[in-house]
């Protein structure tokens, strides 16, 4: 893909800015009718209407670069409003009592109902447009993401660990600055690939020497590094090779003509001893990575002679 590839935007009319004007919720002191029923007088009609046309005009137009910071502006002016109603209610209900309670509230009630229609309809529309925004240059980064990938020849397991970072969708943000961000990720990614590769090889090559099934120290690749691992497996091919000699020295037990019975006898005793006491066992072990050279130091602390035979059952 050529570098700086932009995200298309979806282009609608222009939208010319709507005068809000001085809106402000005015409410006359109350009057008796001749009835004796409250009269409440002020701007509700007339706010209501101009509010109503600034809804109307704006609550399904689709936004752009063009218009955004306009209609986020006109949003602002809408909780401005419903602060100001607010503030008008209250402060008229503490001056003039609770006759007028009833009616205010229900006066305002229909105000903030319109308010919230505009407040509710202009927000839905600025996450939908970050969300569209977001997933369009996700298709996009993707893309620069299985460019890097074959660059560097990623197996999955590595290149699922390239990350969308946060700030890859901030406006502020450079197309060039995020894919060479990508593109450092990836190198190092694959340079990880490459040690894990290179130890692998020197381990295989450790374990088939001493004679050793690779898969347990492959596997400790995941917390050690392999010079560490290739050491481990020096110690273990050493005390296996202490552990064999041992035993096969005890086991050289050679009776020839003495003139001492005695010692013939402890001799034989001793023989007697070893082949009683002396067992041989196929068990199938269990344990995690982390406990191999536990394992290992135990039997070798214990001097009893062990050989790996398969791994993975």
């Amino acid at each position: 893909m050529a570098r700086g590839k932009k995200m298309e935007e979806v282009i609608v009319a222009e939208t010319k800015d709507v005068d809000f004007g001085e809106l402000e919720l005015k409410i006359a002191k109350p009057s008796l009718n001749t009835d004796k029923t409250i009269a409440v007088n002020g701007n509700f009609s007339d706010l209501s209407t101009k509010i109503q046309s600034v809804v109307d005009r704006y609550k399904g137009t689709k936004l752009t670069e063009d218009n955004v910071d306009y209609v986020k502006t006109l949003k602002g002016q809408f909780a401005s409003l419903r602060i100001g109603i607010e503030r008008e209610r209250k402060e008229y209900k503490k001056a003039y009592f609770d006759p007028a309670e009833k009616l205010v509230d229900s006066m305002c009630k229909e105000l903030l109902k319109i308010v919230d229609e505009g407040e509710s309809a202009l927000g839905k529309q600025l996450d939908e447009y970050d969300q569209r925004r977001k997933n369009e240059l996700t298709l996009v980064l993707n893309e620069y993401v299985q460019d890097a990938v074959e660059k560097y020849e990623l197996r999955a397991e590595y290149a699922t660990q390239i990350q969308l970072i946060d700030k890859y969708y901030n406006k502020t943000q450079k197309e060039e600055d995020s894919i060479d961000d990508i593109d450092r990720q990836a190198s190092e990614l694959a340079k990880k690939q490459k040690e894990y590769d290179n130890g692998v090889t020197l381990i295989k090559m450790e374990c088939e020497e001493a004679g050793f099934l690779p898969d347990a120290y492959i596997r400790e690749l995941q917390y050690k590094v392999a010079s560490e691992i290739i050491m481990e497996i020096k110690q273990d091919k050493k005390a296996k090779a202490e552990l064999k000699a041992k035993a096969e020295e005890e086991g050289k037990l050679v009776i020839g003509k003495t003139e001492d019975d005695e010692l013939v006898q402890e001799l034989k005793k001793a023989t007697e001893i070893k082949e009683e006491t002396t067992r041989t066992r196929v068990m199938r072990v269990t344990y995690k990575p982390a406990q191999a050279k536990l394992m290992a130091d135990f039997f070798t602390k214990n001097q009893i002679a062990f050989e790996f035979l398969q791994t993975n059952f």
